[in-house]
């Protein structure tokens, strides 16, 4: 009999059983009266589905309609419509900083497009370089005429100082072709002092009209970056808004109420107000936490019976497992989390279904060595003659 009798070795442990996408837990991320409840308690809920808004200096709908309109704009296309005249009206606490900076942006943006202030500039700057070249030509084409009348008036020069040697003009007369010539190469030298001004005014007006294109393209890049930037800020103060007020839903499933809540009930930062179980509960897992003090017993694959504190086990049965993972090392308080699979689901050993429509607590116990009674016996007295 002490032969057949099996007395197997257990390490028993506190074990929930959930599903292996585990349930969701909806926590308040600031304290404040629920303004409004959008599910009820058992309802089916989908992913992003609006659970409860907590009281809040905006009004909810109107963040939702700005929301709505800031959805449908693009950060890389300047060229939108945005009703300022309606938006203005709407209240939107938390978030109206950054809609009165945006509105700000694309109102600036907005009238540089229309009014384009550098155009005016940049027309004068362009007729000024214009006159600039017609006079500079102008005065190009009159230092031709005067060379070549300079060099007609250096041979009749020439001809009369010929004249002038032979005797046959008096010096008066030679010395008064002799101050025509100065005097036309004084008309010349005068020339090109006003062509190379000319050609330093040219060259200012060209760097002026290429510093105003310069600056109407920096002011309106400068223009369209504020505005993508302030787009890019509103929707990050309307998504802040959403996660301080707005308790949604991230997965499909079954909601389940912490307490029974109300509208206008307080709740406060920290406080878990809803959980979701998701909605596919056909593969369920178990989560223990074992002490370290004979988590050197537990390996992977060894068998797991779960005793369930809301079905008890003398009338339902057990849950059959087994261990699938074991954490390398223990958490701060010393323990070790072990994982098991249910692969009979909620099936227990009395061969009834149980119902799973929340996380089911209970005990479990994990079969480290299974032993007769004999074994065990033998095992007792090695271990008093082993000294």
């Amino acid at each position: 009999m002490a032969n057949i009798i099996r007395y197997p070795d257990f390490v028993t442990a506190k074990i929930a059983v959930t599903s292996e996408k585990p349930a969701e837990q909806i926590v308040a991320r600031t304290s404040g009266a629920l303004d409004k409840i959008y599910a009820n308690n058992g309802d089916t809920i989908h992913q992003d589905q609006i659970l409860a808004i907590i009281r809040n200096t905006a009004n909810n709908e109107d963040v939702y309609k700005l929301k709505a309109l800031v959805d449908t704009l693009r950060v890389a296309n300047t060229f939108y419509f945005f009703p300022i005249d309606y938006t203005n009206k709407l209240i939107l606490g938390d978030v109206e900083p950054a809609y009165l900076t945006f509105t700000a942006h694309f109102t600036d943006f907005k009238l540089l497009r229309e009014l384009k202030p550098h155009l005016g500039a940049l027309s004068n700057n362009r007729q000024s370089l214009s006159e600039v070249k017609t006079r500079l030509n102008s005065q190009l084409q009159q230092k031709e005429i005067l060379v070549q009348e300079l060099e007609l008036e250096q041979n009749d020069y020439e001809r009369h100082q010929s004249l002038f040697e032979k005797g046959v003009i008096s010096q008066q007369e030679f010395e008064a072709k002799k101050r025509a010539l100065l005097q036309m190469e004084k008309d010349i030298n005068a020339m090109t002092i006003s062509i190379s001004q000319l050609r330093e005014t040219m060259g200012s007006a060209t760097q002026n009209l290429r510093s105003t294109f310069i600056n109407k393209e920096e002011d309106y890049a400068q223009s369209a970056s504020n505005l993508s930037q302030s787009l890019i800020a509103l929707r990050k103060a309307i998504m802040d808004w959403e996660h301080n007020y707005v308790l949604k839903a991230s997965i499909d499933g079954k909601i389940g109420f912490q307490k029974f809540w109300g509208e206008n009930q307080y709740i406060s930062t920290g406080e878990t107000v809803f959980s979701i179980l998701p909605l596919d509960t056909s593969k369920l897992v178990g989560k223990l936490v074992v002490p370290s003090q004979n988590a050197g017993k537990i390996s992977i694959g060894q068998k797991v019976l779960v005793k369930l504190d809301n079905f008890p086990y003398q009338q339902y049965g057990m849950l059959v497992g087994k261990v699938e993972n074991i954490s390398v090392s223990p958490d701060s308080n010393g323990n070790y989390f072990v994982y098991i699979s249910l692969p009979d689901g909620t099936k227990t050993s009395y061969n009834q279904t149980l119902p799973f429509d929340q996380e089911l607590l209970g005990n479990a116990e994990i079969i480290t060595e299974d032993l007769s009674i004999a074994e065990r016996i033998f095992y007792k007295f090695k271990d008093i003659f082993k000294y």
